[in-house]
């Protein structure tokens, strides 16, 4: 994995020295090689965690045998073999980097070259010839692209930190109030937002081009559209557990391409444990890497992932988080990330990370089996409401009577909701609307605007499949804005590279042709993967209760985080209402769980503290 960096100017030479400022700080997603070129107004960068070829050869920025076509890539290409077979012999070959595939694969195909790879990436092609810059992201989005573009600077960065690294470009943002009240309700930002007005996140499967001449973005275009996808009812179970099982042993194969030690992340669940069993038979010498905590066994599944690695024959390496680790670990992770995003997972994530980092450079994860075969309560929920619509009237009338906030409070009050916005409201875990209204000193936008993206992508799915569409808006916006900004950031600040088989192309096409009923079947989620999973590890491994990373943050709150929570939530500024937020935390030290909103308002004013943003 590595860290890109790209700005162009219009009237003046790029500053070598505030470029370089700007490039270190991408230094933990590429510690192995350092590649930067400027000249006059134009300047490329390149931090390099070495995989494949990990010779001089695979130095970046790469470029053309004539110097007018430079590449920056940060991803892995898992097709790049055959695309090299296809194009050995009109180029001269210098690597056997997937890199060089795809800068001559550029060259042959020009920005079309996103409808032949597969893999997980983003880069940017400078094509002097032609005047233009292509920017393009993967088809999940697990490599992350901001960019910002005004009258006089175009630039590009894998995370944000480095943008705002740049004074000119500095100077020129501030908050987003839209993407603040967006943060309060997902979480996270959806893409194309950020919490900076002025910078943007390239949307996953895009790719966009900026003109030199004429100093602007054009020809956006999403070069893969999972909504298209159409449901085959003609399957029968045993023909699609065996088309599933097919399918994730290959993407895990995919997956193995690399010149360093390759492991696993084992929760002991029934993703990483599918990913395991299959890893285990490709990669016999695999290592599986999981974070217990001993002073807290209602939330530890390390014996669960024993029971798994054993089963496997895989050796697992545990981490063990003492809760006078939280508060190190909590800054350390908060520190690395660019924009507020609040999912205390991340933490035993980025633990962990650091812990196999030790012994490993890539790392699979058993990420996107819940949003492409039905894990969550919120994919129930939403059936469950569009099935008994009518219901509302009496919704309306047990809501009262319920504590306010709680999940049947919240199941009953998406009843009032459009179907987009009841999605993350319901399965988010963040404000509901009078909430937020209060901590806004009622400055909420519409929710129309709040859940636009949501919305939009809403009327876009062409299936009636009710649980199908409330996975596939996962896919869109909580996946690569959410959970894979948490893998990558957790990941890459250890320096880590984090594959993710659950997430290949042709596995989640395969998915989406499969009705609901065969990832929801009454009360039992994941219905495919659990049917697989039985054969690997057994039945009392699939079929227990999931709790994933989990953390107690209640109680951190109140003992080991309690300093750092009242400091930054402390904070006054014009965006939050003080009062508010202090009765908050004072319920939350008395008794009350209010972890959650507490969450989200610490990290955005951790942001605005570090940042120094208006």
């Amino acid at each position: 994995m590595c860290g890109i960096l790209g700005q162009i100017n219009r009237n003046t030479a790029v500053d070598r020295g505030q470029f370089l400022t700007m490039l270190a700080t991408l230094d933990k997603r590429g510690p192995d090689q350092f590649g930067c070129s400027v000249v006059d107004n134009i300047a490329l960068g390149h931090r390099r965690l070495s995989i494949i070829d990990l010779s001089e050869a695979g130095k970046q920025p790469m470029y053309s045998e004539d110097g007018s076509v430079g590449l920056v890539l940060n991803g892995e290409i898992y097709n790049y073999q055959e695309l090299k077979k296809e194009l050995h012999d009109k180029y001269r070959w210098k690597s056997k980097t997937d890199t060089e595939v795809l800068l001559h694969g550029y060259e042959e195909y020009g920005p079309a070259i996103v409808d032949r790879i597969e893999g997980m990436f983003a880069f940017a092609v400078l094509d002097m010839r032609r005047k233009v810059v292509t920017l393009a992201r993967d088809h999940f989005g697990k490599k992350p692209l901001y960019y910002y573009l005004d009258d006089e600077i175009f630039c590009f960065a894998s995370e944000m930190k480095a943008l705002l690294k740049n004074a000119e470009i500095k100077s020129r943002v501030r908050v987003d109030r839209l993407s603040l009240a967006k943060y309060l309700f997902y979480g996270y930002i959806p893409s194309p937002n950020t919490i900076c007005d002025k910078i943007r996140k390239l949307e996953p499967s895009t790719v966009v081009q900026f003109r030199l001449p004429e100093w602007r973005l054009e020809a956006k275009r999403s070069f893969w559209k999972l909504e298209d996808v159409r449901v085959n009812a003609g399957l029968g179970e045993g023909e699609i557990l065996e088309k599933s099982e097919d399918l994730i042993r290959k993407a895990v194969k995919k997956r193995l391409m690399a010149d360093v030690p390759l492991g696993v992340f084992l929760s002991g669940g029934v993703d990483s444990s599918l990913v395991t069993a299959y890893l285990s038979q490709c990669a016999p010498r695999t290592r599986a890497f999981n974070v217990c905590y001993d002073n807290h066994p209602e939330l530890d599944e390390s014996r669960h992932a024993q029971t798994v690695a054993r089963k496997l024959g895989v050796p697992l390496h545990s981490c063990h988080f003492e809760d006078s680790a939280a508060e190190e670990n909590f800054l350390g992770i908060l520190d690395y990330m660019d924009e507020p995003m609040a999912d205390a997972a991340i933490v035993p994530l980025y633990f962990v990370s650091k812990f196999a980092r030790e012994e490993i450079t890539v790392v699979l994860s058993g990420d996107g089996g819940d949003e492409l075969f039905g894990g969550y309560e919120k994919y129930r929920a939403q059936k469950f409401i569009e099935t008994y619509s009518s219901l509302k009237p009496l919704a309306d009338l047990l809501k009262p009577l319920l504590p306010r906030g709680g999940p049947y409070y919240k199941l009953l009050d998406a009843f009032g909701l459009d179907f987009a916005a009841r999605q993350f409201i319901f399965g988010g875990g963040g404000f509901l609307v009078e909430d937020a209204r209060e901590l806004l000193n009622q400055r909420l936008p519409g929710l129309g605007l709040v859940f636009e993206e949501a919305i939009r992508y809403s009327g876009a799915f062409r299936q009636e499949d009710v649980v199908n569409k409330s996975l596939y808006l996962d896919c869109r916006i909580q996946l690569p804005d959410w959970y894979l900004v948490k893998g990558d950031r957790a990941t890459m600040s250890a320096s880590l590279e984090m594959r993710n088989p659950l997430l290949d192309k042709d596995l989640a096409e395969f998915a989406f042709s499969l009705s609901g009923n065969w990832k929801i079947r009454g009360r039992e989620s994941k219905y495919i993967l659990k049917r697989l999973a039985e054969k690997c590890v057994g039945r009392e491994t699939v079929y227990r209760s999931k709790k994933g990373f989990g953390l107690p943050l209640a109680a951190w709150i109140r003992s080991e985080l309690r300093q750092l929570f009242g400091d930054h939530l402390g904070i006054g500024n014009d965006y939050f209402d003080s009062k508010y937020v202090m009765r908050l935390y004072e319920e939350h030290m008395a008794g009350r769980n209010h972890m959650f909103e507490l969450l989200r308002i610490l990290n955005f004013n951790f942001f605005l503290r570090k940042y120094e943003l208006g």
